[in-house]
C-alpha cells in the first residue's frame, strides 16, 4: 500500500491509499466520516484479481484536508472525486457506499465517466429519524452560520450485526461524529439531484438491504428504476454490506461485477 495526495481545484488536499498493481484500475470511496483504512479488506480482496485499487478520502475525511465533515457546496465533493479520477487509467471503475453512493451519482451526474458503477446502499434517502428540531435547525443555520457542528444520529449498531464492527467504529479516533449545517443542507439538494435522475451515462448497479436503517432502500430502488441501474439484495444485511456478516460474499459479487 501507498499513499498518495492530490489536489482539487481549491487547493485541498485530497488523501488516497492505494493497494496492488494489476492493469485494472478500481477507485473506491467510502461514506460519511469514514477514511481508507475501512476499506483496506475490500481493496486486497480487489488487487487479488488483479486491480489497482485506489481508496480516497474526500475533504474533511481521514488525512485530507478541510474542516471535518463539512462543505460549503457539494461541487467540493465533486471536485475531489475528480481530482484523484484524473490519475486513473481508461476503463476505470468505482465503488461508492452510502454517503460517497450520493458523491458518485452527483459527480457522474456532472460529467464524471467511470466505466462502471457499483453503489452499496448509497445515501439517496434517510431512513434512521432526525429530531425535527436539528433539521430545522440545520436549514434555519445554514446561511448564517454553515459550519455549526451536530451530532450526526448514527447509531454505529446499525453499521453491521457483528458487534466488533460498531465497536471499532466507535474507538476510531479518525472516525468524525458530526456535521455541519450546510453540510445537511447541501447534502438533501444533492439528493434532490440525483432523485430526478431519468437516464444514466454509464452501467451502474445498486446493492442494497432493505434491512439498513440507515439509508432508505426504497427510495434508492425507486432510483435504480428511473435510471435502468440493476439492483441486487441482501436481505437481512445492515448499512456496511462490506463489513457485514456474509461479507466475503458481498465483496466477490462486486468484484465480479465491476472487474467481469
Amino acid at each position: 500500500m501507498a499513499s498518495r495526495f492530490f489536489d482539487a481545484a481549491d487547493g485541498t488536499r485530497i488523501h488516497a491509499v492505494i493497494t496492488g498493481d494489476g492493469p485494472r484500475d478500481v477507485l473506491v470511496l467510502g461514506g460519511l466520516a469514514e477514511h481508507a483504512g475501512r476499506y483496506e479488506h475490500v481493496a486486497k480482496a480487489f488487487a487479488e484479481r488483479g486491480a489497482t485499487v485506489t481508496v480516497m478520502e474526500l475533504r474533511g475525511h481521514g488525512n485530507s484536508g478541510g474542516r471535518r465533515s463539512h462543505v460549503l457546496d457539494w461541487a467540493e465533493y465533486r471536485s475531489d472525486v475528480a481530482a484523484v479520477a484524473s490519475s486513473l487509467r481508461e476503463g476505470w471503475s468505482f465503488l461508492a457506499h452510502s454517503m460517497g453512493g450520493l458523491v458518485a451519482l452527483d459527480a457522474v451526474r456532472d460529467g464524471l465517466r467511470p466505466s462502471k458503477l457499483a453503489l452499496s446502499n448509497p445515501l439517496c434517502g434517510v431512513k434512521m429519524k432526525v429530531p425535527g428540531w436539528k433539521t430545522g435547525l440545520g436549514r434555519g443555520l445554514s446561511r448564517v452560520w454553515p459550519t455549526l457542528a451536530l451530532t450526526n444520529e448514527l447509531d454505529p449498531g446499525h453499521l453491521s450485526r457483528d458487534a466488533a464492527v460498531g465497536q471499532a467504529y466507535v474507538a476510531d479516533p479518525n472516525v468524525y461524529k458530526k456535521v455541519t449545517a450546510r453540510w445537511f443542507t447541501e447534502m438533501t439538494a444533492a439528493q434532490a439531484r440525483v432523485g430526478a435522475l431519468q437516464a444514466f451515462p454509464v452501467p451502474v448497479k445498486f446493492f442494497l438491504s432493505d434491512s439498513d436503517p440507515i439509508t432508505d432502500a426504497v427510495v434508492a430502488k425507486r432510483i435504480a428504476g428511473q435510471i435502468g441501474a440493476q439492483v441486487q439484495d441482501y436481505p437481512g444485511m445492515l448499512h456496511e454490506l462490506v463489513n457485514e456478516l456474509g461479507k466475503e460474499q458481498v465483496i466477490a459479487d462486486v468484484r465480479d461485477w465491476l472487474l467481469g
